[in-house]
């Protein structure tokens, strides 16, 4: 099963960057916990997919709403099966205005599985951290 979550945590991107909600929510548990990283503004966690895409969507405004930066590109760079849990980095590339430099921003995420189902997801701002929720070693 553990391959498998891998790869609703790859669909479930894809849907996200397409801006399908729907699609993207097919995969989320209706009690889904998202719990943003502790120095985000937005108090955690946020419970069900409808707060988790909300606040998805509102991160990402910010981003592409900045006065430095033109565009804000987010990819899954990274994706790691430990069993019920993947550990994945979401890469979001800045494109600077005029003479701001290009950015690179990444978070991590441990994102928990039951039996197909996404039930919960924790983001880091430490690659290390996030390894250790997952279980893994570096």
């Amino acid at each position: 099963m553990s391959q498998e979550n891998v790869e609703i945590v790859r669909e479930a991107m894809d849907a996200y960057n397409l801006g399908d909600k729907d699609e993207w929510a097919q995969f989320m548990d209706p009690e889904l916990e998202t719990f943003p990283v502790p120095e985000f503004p937005e108090p955690g966690p946020l419970i069900g997919p409808d707060a988790a895409w909300d606040f998805y969507e509102r991160f990402g405004e910010t981003l592409a709403g900045s006065k430095l930066y033109e565009t804000a590109e987010v990819e899954t760079a990274e994706l790691i099966d430990a069993g019920e849990r993947v550990f994945a980095c979401q890469r979001t590339q800045l494109q600077g205005r005029g003479s701001v430099e290009e950015i690179e921003f990444k978070l991590w995420g441990v994102h928990t599985f039951d039996q197909g189902r996404w039930l919960r997801t924790q983001w880091f701002l430490e690659r290390s951290e996030a390894l250790a929720a997952a279980g893994l070693s570096q």
